[in-house]
């Protein structure tokens, strides 16, 4: 992670392994590596085009023994990495307590998903699973397609429940849409969203009260 925020947030969490910066670090690293470096080592450790001065590396729980809570977002076949930073953040804001992803799906530790979360990653549940181990346990499926029922229709989604959105292209796989309710936005004028808008307005929509 870079940059003086999102390093400050996995502190606060505590999964932070090596802290590389241009000067000391202030406060108290506690089991934390320290190194300092130049100014031409940062820049080509560093992902971003104007490097903060400071670096994390962290250590995040991947196994899939976390508690999910009832209200989860999977998302099958995402791609895009800012697409899925910006959902992994906007599951944050609404208050979904997890959020799953496919095996195929761009990995949530890519450092361009990490820097557009805004450290959302820090405070949600990630989770790498197949749909089908949800239905299976008895969570209720709802999957976004261009053919689902409008979800105007919709007062709420029942819990436990799994909120599902497909690849950019080529939406939800086949065999995921056959486990459960489709669900689509009304439009006019065009007929798909980018899945970082759509997934906004589902989440908004379904969201914690």
């Amino acid at each position: 992670v870079e940059g003086f925020h999102l390093v400050d947030m996995a502190l606060e969490r505590g999964c932070v392994k090596t802290f590389i910066s241009l000067t000391p670090y202030k406060g108290e690293l506690k089991d934390v590596e320290q190194i300092i470096v130049t100014e031409e080592i940062l820049e080509k450790l560093s992902s971003t085009k104007t490097p903060q001065g400071i670096i994390a590396i962290c250590k995040m729980d991947s196994s899939n023994n976390k508690v999910l809570g009832d209200k989860v977002l999977y998302l099958d076949d995402i791609q895009d990495p800012g697409n899925l930073g910006t959902i992994i953040r906007t599951a944050l804001a609404f208050g979904y307590s997890a959020v799953a992803l496919s095996q195929d799906s761009v990995s949530p530790f890519n450092s361009k998903v990490v820097q557009s979360t805004k450290g959302a990653l820090f405070h949600l549940p990630l989770i790498k699973e197949d749909l089908k181990s949800f239905f299976e346990r008895g969570y209720h499926i709802y999957l976004t397609a261009l053919e689902g029922v409008d979800e105007r229709t919709i007062s709420k989604l029942e819990a436990p429940f799994v909120l599902v959105f497909g690849n950019e292209g080529q939406g939800v796989k086949k065999e995921n849409l056959k486990l459960g309710k489709s669900l689509r936005i009304e439009m006019s004028g065009i007929d798909s969203l980018n899945v970082g808008v759509a997934a906004g307005i589902f989440m908004y929509r379904f969201r914690k009260e």
